[in-house]
């Protein structure tokens, strides 16, 4: 509304300056239009706030995750692909690694994010050696990257030959290892779920697979995640 009236502001003055001092206001019909269009742009204005969200300190954040990711919003989706929560912009999907995450990256577009929050690890069988340096790539462009851990799996659990022998713990713990390093090397924030899930005594490994986590959507995790980007 400031803008509306600074927009009438300027008709009255335009009109004096006109009429060498002598004031005379614009017709009903004139200022009526101006009040329209000055709200009409203003209302552009916010609607494009909204579409842009930001957080504070980190700019327009992009989250790239796999199955665990798209459990924290919901418990009956393969993915979750451009959709904003919070004010961030979510591409996740399940038995996702590496490739997904240039693959969400592109389909964002570089220039419409300021920070890039991964979930990612779980599918790479505690290989870190692809993440490091396309992270160091787009630091290079000034992206801030923060990490998160993967969590735990159970061994106990891990249902298929595949699965025991590309999913044990140990393989999380490895790809931690490598990312907690390459991070503190840059000076990059990490979100340690891997430590958050093991002492939690509300979030559960499943019992039918031994990887992902419930009760779903594990939206505990999610709000984990948002109050250490505070």
């Amino acid at each position: 509304m400031e803008k509306v009236y600074s927009v009438i502001i300027a008709m009255i003055v335009s009109f004096v300056t006109v009429t060498s001092g002598n004031v005379k206001l614009p017709e009903p019909e004139k200022l009526a239009e101006a009040v329209e269009s000055a709200a009409a742009e203003t209302a552009t204005a916010e609607q494009k706030a909204v579409e842009e969200p930001k957080q504070k300190g980190y700019g327009r954040i992009l989250l790239v995750g796999d199955s665990r990711s798209v459990d924290m919003f919901t418990g009956d989706a393969g993915e979750v692909y451009g959709a904003v929560y919070d004010g961030i912009t979510v591409y996740c999907r399940d038995a996702e690694g590496f490739n997904f995450l240039r693959e969400a990256v592109g389909a964002h577009g570089i220039d419409n994010f300021d920070t890039l929050l991964t979930l990612m690890g779980c599918n790479s069988y505690g290989d870190f050696s692809e993440y490091g340096p396309y992270y160091d790539s787009l630091i290079e462009q000034g992206k801030t990257i923060v990490v998160c851990t993967v969590g735990p799996t159970a061994d106990q659990y891990l249902a298929s030959e595949f699965d025991k022998t590309h999913y044990e713990n140990v393989r999380q713990v490895q790809f931690n290892n490598s990312l907690v390093a390459w991070a503190n090397q840059r000076g990059v924030k990490v979100i340690d779920l891997y430590s958050y899930i093991n002492n939690s005594s509300s979030i559960i490994i499943s019992e039918a697979d031994g990887i992902h986590f419930f009760p779903q959507p594990t939206t505990e995790l999610w709000n984990y995640i948002k109050a250490n980007l505070k």
